[in-house]
């Protein structure tokens, strides 16, 4: 019986290193391509510029599919930034050259005039919930895309990360800790002048659900929005910041602006809860030590946090859970699938991670008999998922 164990842990060993082998922690491409895309029309970035865009890295001469997905969003306080900001350039020109698809958005911004009125925190909330509103129409448009033009971009819809820097990140762990059931209901109403937890930002009718959070000087308003079935976060904060407080304290040290709590709490009440997570502290540095140690630091040590994620994501108990939609297993020839109607694309890998067999359109039946003996692992994309499967073929 030890044997046999022994063989299935290494060829699922060798499946998921051969899908990630040199992928998602090292440089492996040198080029990578840019497109600007408008992922939504129901909001307008100025008078002068409609509707909010989105940069797009992809590798250059990548032929991988299912590939992840980083959504950054930039810093500035709420008030002032850009798609082009310099830091989200850098990030998602790093994750592309990774193997991952990235882009760096814009999202609505308030003025810094309103930054001084008495009612200054209330500006800040909705701007704050009107940011990731913009971020989850955002997320929609990449399932949109796969569900309508046939993934464009080759992702994977179950690995889909946001992140950011400062602001941007903000709005990011705000995205993936607020569920509908969080909201007190003195914030109530700014989520229903955004258009409820989903937001109204457009894309509607597809999933916002994230695989993790990137988070780079960032805050959550009430460590409350935290549950235990939240998604992973890895931050990277200096214990001195006195923009974002590693702790909690008001925004800016302004008493008059929004409470925040920053990545010291965040990563405390984490832990308490179970949800994985990885924080990285500079003793100095201020605000700006996630930037000023991008290449150095930052970027490794998300890369190792986002990889052991990716990468074993195909477990034993997925693959072991769903055999009984796979009949025959084993198989000699053909096999029958039960309840994946709505998939529409299925790839097969053989034990180191080559792909053997791939069709783009719906099957219920497969043939096999082409394959040598040995185990193999069935991929099924339906519109807002990736099912994994094992077979034996005889």
């Amino acid at each position: 019986m030890k044997s046999i164990y022994t063989v299935i842990v290494f060829f699922i060993s060798n499946f998921i290193l051969a899908q990630c082998d040199g992928r998602y922690q090292n440089e492996i491409f040198n080029d990578v391509t840019t497109i600007t895309v408008e992922y939504t029309d129901v909001y307008d970035w100025s008078i002068t510029n409609s509707g909010l865009d989105m940069d797009i890295y992809q590798p250059v001469g990548d032929t991988a599919n299912n590939r992840p997905l980083i959504i950054f969003a930039h810093g500035g306080v709420y008030v002032a930034g850009d798609k082009t900001n310099p830091t989200m350039v850098s990030l998602c020109n790093a994750f592309a050259k990774k193997g991952y698809v990235t882009a760096s958005i814009q999202y609505r911004l308030t003025s810094t005039t309103n930054l001084l009125l008495p009612n200054a925190s209330e500006i800040l909330t909705q701007t704050v919930v009107n940011s990731v509103s913009d971020m989850k129409a955002a997320i929609r448009y990449f399932r949109k895309d796969i569900a309508e033009n046939g993934n464009t971009y080759n992702i994977n819809s179950d690995q889909i990360f946001v992140g950011g820097y400062s602001a941007g990140a903000v709005t990011a762990v705000h995205l993936s800790a607020v569920d509908e059931n969080d909201i007190p209901e003195d914030l109530q109403i700014y989520f229903d002048n955004s258009g409820g937890v989903e937001g109204n930002s457009g894309n509607d009718g597809y999933p916002s659900n994230v695989k993790g959070v990137v988070s780079l000087a960032g805050a959550i308003n009430d460590l409350s929005f935290f549950d235990s079935d939240d998604e992973p976060i890895v931050s990277i904060h200096a214990s001195n910041d006195n923009t974002v407080s590693y702790d909690c304290d008001f925004a800016l040290g302004n008493s008059n602006l929004p409470m925040l709590c920053g990545s010291g709490e965040i990563h405390a009440k984490l832990e308490e809860l179970g949800i994985t997570n990885d924080l990285y502290t500079f003793s100095s540095g201020g605000h700006t030590a996630p930037l000023t140690n991008l290449t150095s630091t930052a970027i490794p040590f998300i890369s190792d946090f986002l990889f052991n994620i990716i990468c074993e994501l195909s477990s034993v108990e997925k693959i072991e859970g769903n055999k009984q939609i796979l009949y025959p297993n084993p198989v000699n020839e053909f096999f029958t699938l039960q309840g994946f109607d709505s998939a529409f694309k299925l790839i097969v890998y053989d034990s180191f991670g080559k792909i053997v067999i791939e069709e783009n359109k719906p099957q219920t039946t497969l043939n096999v008999q082409n394959l040598a003996s040995g185990i193999y692992y069935l991929q099924l994309h339906s519109q807002d998922k990736v099912e994994n499967l094992k077979f034996v073929k005889n």
